[in-house]
């Protein structure tokens, strides 16, 4: 086979100039291909190409100092006797400059990391041309409000034997476990990073210290290129994270891609997210924000359409209205974890959490994440336990938040085990039912641990891969998570597009959400409180009322419930002390402690209230003592 411009391969080509400007690896007809490389004061430049690990053929790039950038080197290879694409199909390529060895940083895939924790030799670009149809994906991209975020580590999700997927730690095993996804109620994947990184972690001076980088962050990373190990070697890696894609979007699911650049220019980033929301289909981007200017995203003809999720993005931008920016911070997790545990002084903040929607910019909301502890370890450990980082248990954050219920990691005390089991539940309760979209750690479902590692950034072992025999273990855990997550899904409470005010803008008789204490009408957000009641009336959303009793105390007490229509009588739902469901006839409801109860007025709300002649709303419900809460 011959490749240049119809000159055959042992003769010494003159190659075609390419034109600009597409750095990287193109193909620019259906038999000619181009790569274009910027190598800062290089005086020359040469491709070369290898075929089983030996270099088939070099050839000498052309500079572009016609142009003015004599730094600026491209080759364009066309096929003779077959097709480019087929002469081309499953070399690897490198650069040589100046003597200087240096490989693509645009490449779309990559050899040499073909095996997780495992070195294999040189680093190269990697050339496959799999064609790949998206026909029958039928994409839809959920709005924000039916969003149920789950975070998950594609080589730890079915890493572990217990899997039972054909391709462990792969796409392709995370392809496999979709129905269980659909089967729990999630329905947004976001993938920890899962571009092509170094798993080798280097010091300041770029020596091997010899730990895995688990996670992916780091800077050691060819962006464009999907994590070679990560796919099962049966196709091309490309292939089989677009068939993961395809598979999501068909079961109506949505893919948010965690993407953490360093050392990479705003136009790099630009060109990177905008390759994966093309040809990959990516629903959105999790990145940092000091990495490129929010605004660039903001306005991109392409990224503008896709979600962008930051950690805090000031005042909301004029682009905001298309509710594609979200942000997602420690604000919820560290509120939610203080009111858990029964801290003082924390009913005002997780009311106002609770309660919280995005005001331009969207949230996201989350008690856990892979940085920090697992939910089951959050209820087993007052401290942190990372001996096994290496670091004599100095890294990680000390301030968890947690609390043990009694007893430090596992227990087979009764009274810890019945505690850990009501506020597990308490958890899932205050973050799937709060209005903030929520985000699930993956495992969480089915009580996984990592014996209270809250760092387990370099633990490529069974404490990240979760075991699921928990899943049949902790069976009550996951069908628990999965009926409020099924309650969410169908309640119109969650599924609005006008904001929550706590006013009654109107005049239906009460607020659309609205702040107690154990006392109706009159809260308390003193320093010693630990009761919290919140109403979301049903009139704001063609609906029963619905009404939160959160008891933290250690006590129980008596809840007195508002009246908010001509029926005074609420239902239990809900109560994460197990108690059994049932009508609530008297006007009060005695709470468990430690405890949340989830209640749903018996009747039909009555139709919206007219305004008085002189411009008046009528109190139908709302009595004149309670001060509004916005």
């Amino acid at each position: 086979m011959a490749i240049s411009n119809k000159i055959q391969i042992k003769t010494r080509a003159h190659n075609v100039q390419g034109d600009m400007f597409s750095l990287g690896f193109t193909v620019k007809e259906d038999n000619q291909v181009q790569f274009t490389v910027w190598k800062p004061k290089a005086s020359s430049c040469q491709l070369r190409l290898y075929k089983e690990g030996k270099i088939y053929h070099k050839f000498t790039m052309r500079s572009m100092a016609g142009l003015g950038m004599q730094d600026v080197f491209s080759v364009a290879l066309e096929g003779e006797g077959g097709t480019i694409k087929t002469i081309l199909n499953g070399m690897d390529y490198d650069f040589v400059a100046d003597g200087e060895v240096f490989n693509d940083i645009y490449a779309k895939e990559i050899s040499g990391r073909n095996y997780f924790g495992k070195k294999h030799g040189r680093v190269r670009g990697h050339l496959v041309f799999d064609d790949f149809s998206w026909k029958g994906e039928n994409w839809q991209k959920l709005s924000v409000h039916d969003m149920i975020l789950y975070q998950c580590h594609v080589r730890g999700f079915t890493k572990h034997s217990s899997s039972g997927v054909h391709a462990p730690g792969t796409f392709c095993g995370l392809q496999e476990k979709i129905s269980y996804l659909k089967e729990l109620g999630v329905n947004t994947l976001l993938l920890l990073p899962i571009y092509d990184f170094n798993e080798w972690m280097k010091d300041e001076e770029g020596n091997e210290i010899g730990k895995i980088n688990y996670w992916g962050y780091g800077k050691d990373a060819y962006y464009f290129a999907p994590k070679a190990s990560y796919g099962s070697g049966k196709t091309s890696v490309v292939k089989e994270l677009k068939a993961l894609v395809k598979a999501l979007h068909q079961n109506g699911m949505n893919l948010i891609l965690d993407m953490y650049f360093v050392g990479q220019t705003p136009e790099f980033i630009l060109q990177c997210l905008r390759y994966y929301a093309l040809e990959f289909h990516i629903d959105g981007f999790r990145f940092n924000q000091d990495a490129v200017d929010g605004a660039w995203l903001q306005n991109d003809p392409v990224l503008s359409h896709v979600k962008l999720i930051g950690n805090h993005w000031g005042e909301p931008p004029q682009m905001a209205a298309q509710s594609r920016l979200l942000e997602m911070n420690d604000g919820f997790l560290v509120d939610a974890r203080r009111f858990l545990k029964s801290d003082e002084g924390q009913t005002e903040n997780f009311y106002r959490r609770f309660k919280e929607q995005g005001n331009g910019v969207e949230k996201i909301h989350y008690i856990t994440n892979n940085n920090g502890f697992t939910l089951r370890d959050l209820i087993s450990y007052d401290i942190k336990h990372n001996e096994e980082n290496g670091e004599r248990n100095q890294d990680g954050t000390e301030y968890n938040y947690s609390w043990n219920c009694g007893a430090e990691g596992p227990s087979r005390r009764k009274a810890v085990l019945k505690m850990r089991e009501k506020q597990e539940k308490n958890a899932f309760v205050m973050l799937l039912l709060g209005m903030a979209a929520p985000m699930l750690l993956a495992g969480d479902e089915f009580g996984n641990s990592q014996k209270g590692n809250n760092n387990a950034y370099c633990q490529d072992n069974l404490t990240t891969w979760l075991d699921w025999r928990l899943l049949e273990k902790n069976e009550k855990t996951f069908r628990f998570a999965k009926k409020l997550i099924a309650f969410r899904k169908k309640h119109p409470l969650y599924h609005q597009e006008k904001k929550l005010t706590g006013m009654d803008g109107k005049g239906l008789g009460a607020p659309d959400v609205s702040c107690h204490g154990r006392e109706p009408w009159i809260y308390d957000f003193s320093y010693y409180s630990r009761e919290l009641g919140i109403m979301y009336y049903g009139g704001y959303y063609n609906g029963r009322s619905l009404y939160f009793a959160f008891n933290f105390h250690w006590d129980s007490h008596e809840f007195y419930l508002p009246d908010v229509s001509e029926s005074k009588n609420w239902k239990v739902i809900l109560n994460t002390a197990g108690e059994q469901e049932d009508e609530v006839a008297a006007g009060f409801y005695r709470m468990a402690p430690r405890s949340i109860a989830v209640l749903e007025n018996v009747r039909e709300e009555k139709k919206e209230i007219p305004a008085h002649p002189r411009g008046k709303r009528i109190r139908k419900y709302l009595p004149e003592r309670y001060k509004q809460i916005t």
